[in-house]
Order: structure tokens, then sequence, then C-alpha cells
């Protein structure tokens, strides 16, 4: 007899040895039948449930964890206001996937000044603002972190500075001296534009459309930048400028007829434009609030 059938004959006696004891006790033979029965029949569930858990999809097994499924994630977009230097204004964001947002918005901003330097009398105006559409990327779609490529569009910003040059001060333009005539005085304006549209990328903290079921304000902080290139300066003046070392007869003439005026104002342009190239990049920093519907 070899080591298997002395196991086999082992494992039988085993089994029997109980049963002839009960029978020769005179209990049911059956009664320990449930009991190994029951403890197969919770055996083979347990191996059921493990079974059926490792066939669930990964998007089922993230509602069951509590978070929207990405086949209903486009029945909730979120929307939010969001206050910083571009302006105030308003944001939609539309999931798209597990890791991504389409968010769209615009915001505005203008501040006007009136104030007296130099006995010249000069009103300021700054507008900010724009609209712009961007792709959010989430590394881990139940965080808030994210990086975000953008296009702006309708640029708002923008500097408008108008002064009135008092009666016989002077002004200097690339080393020219002019002086404020009497009866008409000088007026002068500066405009600063940029491009209407313009790219831009931002890192930020906060998703508008959370995916965790039952999240539905967040408070998204953003930083970054958008691209408007240089920047175009453009100075005018009106009215009449005099040579202090001529008489007023001779001394006197429309800015428009004097080519040295021109010449002189055409430099210090060129020379401020220059200074401003700088100003080709423009921040982006804003934080807010939002609900996802």
């Amino acid at each position: 007899m070899n080591r298997i059938q002395r196991f086999g004959l082992v494992f039988c006696s085993s089994l029997l040895v109980p049963v002839l004891d009960s029978a020769a006790q005179g209990l049911p033979t059956h009664s320990l039948i449930p009991s190994i029965s029951s403890s197969s029949s919770s055996l083979s569930s347990e191996d059921t449930r493990d079974q059926q858990s490792s066939t669930i999809p990964p998007a089922e097994l993230r509602n069951k964890g509590g978070y929207i499924p990405t086949s209903e994630l486009w029945k909730h977009p979120g929307l939010g206001l969001a206050v910083g230097i571009n302006g105030i204004g308003l944001e939609i964001a539309e999931p798209i996937a597990q890791h991504f947002n389409i968010r769209g918005g615009g915001g505005y901003f203008r501040f006007d000044e009136s104030f007296t330097s130099d006995g010249a009398q000069v009103e300021a105006g700054m507008k900010l603002g724009g609209g712009h559409v961007s792709l959010d990327y989430f590394p881990w779609s139940t965080h808030g972190f994210y990086m975000s490529p953008q296009m702006y569009f309708g640029v708002q910003t923008s500097a408008d500075v108008t002064v009135v040059v008092p009666p016989g001060q002077t002004i200097s333009l690339s080393g020219g001296d002019y002086a404020s005539s009497a009866t008409d005085p000088l007026h002068g304006s500066a405009t600063v534009r940029v491009r209407n549209v313009a790219p831009g990328f931002t890192i930020g903290y906060g998703n508008l459309a959370p995916r965790r079921l039952g999240s539905h304000w967040s408070f998204p902080v953003e930083l970054g930048f958008y691209y408007i290139g240089q920047p175009d300066l453009v100075i005018d003046f009106s009215g009449t400028a005099c040579d202090r070392s001529q008489p007023p007869a001779i001394g006197c003439q429309k800015v428009n007829n004097d080519a040295d005026f021109q010449k002189d104002l055409a430099r210090f342009t060129a020379r401020q434009n220059h200074n401003l190239s700088y100003a080709s990049v423009f921040p982006v920093l804003s934080f807010g609030f939002g609900y996802r519907f």
C-alpha cells in the first residue's frame, strides 16, 4: 500500500469514526452533515462575492466608493464666481472625463481717477478683463490640483491718460522743451493697447465640478499668466507750443504743424514703447467659489 492509499484510508476513517460513534450512541447520523454543508456553502458564497467584485468595472467601484461614474459626469457642470487681477467674473466648468474639465468664463474691471500733477490736470483710466476658455487637467481626479492651458479672447487690458498742460508750463520731449501757450494750451493723450487674443497657462487648486457624490461647493484658487505681446503705446498732442527764446508772435505755433515737435514726440514714443517690452506677459491671480449641479 503506497503513501497516497494510506492517506486516503486515514482521511476516510477520520470521517467515519464520528458517524459510527454517533450511531452506537443512538444519535441520528445526519446530525453531522448540516455543519459540514453549511461551512461549505459559506465558503462558496465568499468565493462568489470575490469573483463578482473582481468583475465590477472601475467606474462602478468608484461609484460604490462615493464618486460619480464617468458616464454621468456630463450631467454635473459647475458654476462659479471668481475675483482677481483681471476683474470680477463668472465661470462654468463641464467635466468631459475623470481627469478633464472644459472651463469657460470672463471678467471685467475698470478704474478711473482724476488728479493734478505739477499743475497739470490728469485723467487716467485702466480697463482689464475679457473672456477665456481652458482645458483643466487633474492628475488625480479625486483631488483639486490642476494644470490648465488657456486661450484668452476679447482681451480688454488697456490704459488711457489725458492731460491738460497749464499755460506757460514746459514739457520735455527727447531733449526738446516746449511751453504751453497761454491762449491755446497743450492737450496730451496716451493710450496703451494689447492684442485681443492671447495664449496662457495656469495652475490651481479647486474643482468647480467635484467628482465625489454629495460634494457641491468648491473654492478654487488660480495662478498663472497670459502672453499679450508687445503693448502698443500711442501718444498724441494738440494745441499750441511756444519757444521761450522767441517772441510769442513768431515762437508759437500749432504742434500739428511744428516739425521739430513731431520729431521729438516720435522719438519719445519709440523709447517708451521699447520700455514697455517687458510687459508682454500679464499675470493671472484669482480666487472664488463655485457650486456643482
